[in-house]
């Protein structure tokens, strides 16, 4: 069955960082549901894609509950999980295996054509094929060798993340400018500034990871800050 645009996408997480996560909980063992509290040390984004991630390979529920599947997974041995990962990725990505589409012949500009009926576009696209890929691999599915693991884009400059701090009267938090850039105003009487230059969607797994942790600092200063204020909402401008 061919993907549409009002299925779910499928997970765009590095799959490195999806399996550290699941030997995590194999190391730790299985709790009752998962949940952003079991992986409260990660950050915001990472959370999001990892619920996103189980729920489309069948490994939670939408309550969060774990499935048979993933209980299976976490208990197998090197081989069983290789059957186990194959059955959820046949289940999960049924368009991939459709004999209309070819998995064994198939090249990467078809692969990324057909991921981008799932709703999927621009950089995510990519990371979603990266995502199905590096997991066929591991469950020992035969895959074209013309669908080449997505390689990340450079531009012409060097991305950087700076974060500035200047002595400024207290005053109102400043807006995220289309998610480039942060400021907010300190009690102490200075500002902290976070900017990126370049494009988020370059950045690699581990600088992506650590600008993201950045931010949700930041929000999470805020909240902080307006709560002790009394006030809901920042002002604008």
């Amino acid at each position: 069955m061919a993907p549409t645009s009002s299925d779910p996408i499928p997970p765009y997480i590095a799959y490195r960082t999806f399996g550290n996560f699941m030997r995590e909980l194999k190391a730790r063992g299985l709790p009752a549901r998962i949940d952003r509290s079991v992986m409260a040390h990660k950050s915001g984004t990472v959370q999001s894609q990892l619920l996103l991630a189980l729920r489309y390979l069948g490994l939670i529920k939408e309550s969060g509950h774990p499935t048979r599947r993933l209980k299976r997974l976490l208990e197998s041995d090197h081989l069983e999980r290789k059957t186990v990962l194959r059955e959820a990725l046949e289940a999960s990505y049924s368009f991939v295996f459709s004999p209309t589409f070819g998995l064994e012949t198939a090249t990467s500009d078809q692969a990324e054509e057909l991921f981008q009926r799932t709703g999927a576009s621009g950089e995510t696209v990519r990371r979603c094929l990266s995502f199905f890929l590096a997991a066929a691999r591991e469950s020992g599915i035969s895959i074209s060798p013309y669908i080449k693991p997505h390689q990340r884009r450079r531009s012409g400059s060097r991305k950087r993340v700076a974060v500035n701090t200047a002595s400024t009267k207290s005053g109102p938090t400043s807006p995220v400018a289309e998610g480039e850039a942060k400021k907010i105003h300190l009690k102490s009487g200075g500002s902290l500034r976070l900017e990126l230059s370049g494009r988020v969607f370059d950045l690699d797994e581990r600088d992506r990871e650590f600008v993201f942790k950045l931010i949700d600092q930041l929000k999470e200063h805020e909240k902080e800050e307006r709560i002790e204020a009394g006030s809901p909402n920042l002002p604008q401008g």
